[in-house]
């Protein structure tokens, strides 16, 4: 069983997301994205705003698929910063991963809009 993002600084974390969300959906006038896309921009914006997830996961604990074919190092790094995630919060760990370089920082970011979507629209605070 995958682990959850249960702790009071991710609950937090989620509403803060799904508040962003809700934002970013408002502002767009023309077509509107999916809830997935909005989850991913609203997470990458985190990421370029130096606050601080298209994949679908493998097999591989939420890791995106392209990482099958990285080496054991760089998935557990990717695991290492999910971890991160369910521990301290999404913003420490997009800390974390920029020591990594783009890289690990892509994947973090594909692996947690996965993650962060299938969480959400499972407690319903996406449609």
């Amino acid at each position: 069983m995958e682990p959850k993002f249960e702790k009071p600084i991710i609950r937090k974390d989620y509403e803060a997301l799904s508040t962003e969300i809700q934002e970013h959906k408002d502002g767009v006038v023309e077509i509107l994205p999916s809830d997935k896309e909005l989850v991913r921009a609203v997470i990458g914006k985190r990421i370029q705003d130096d606050r601080g997830v298209n994949q679908q996961s493998s097999g591989n604990q939420s890791l995106p698929k392209y990482l099958d074919e990285s080496t054991e190092d760089i998935q557990s790094t990717v695991r290492n910063l999910i971890g991160i995630a369910l521990e301290k919060g999404i913003d420490e760990s997009i800390k974390e991963a920029k020591k990594y370089g783009p890289f690990i920082l892509d994947a973090l970011h594909d692996a947690l809009t996965a993650k962060v979507y299938n969480d959400l629209k499972s407690k319903g605070k996406l449609k």
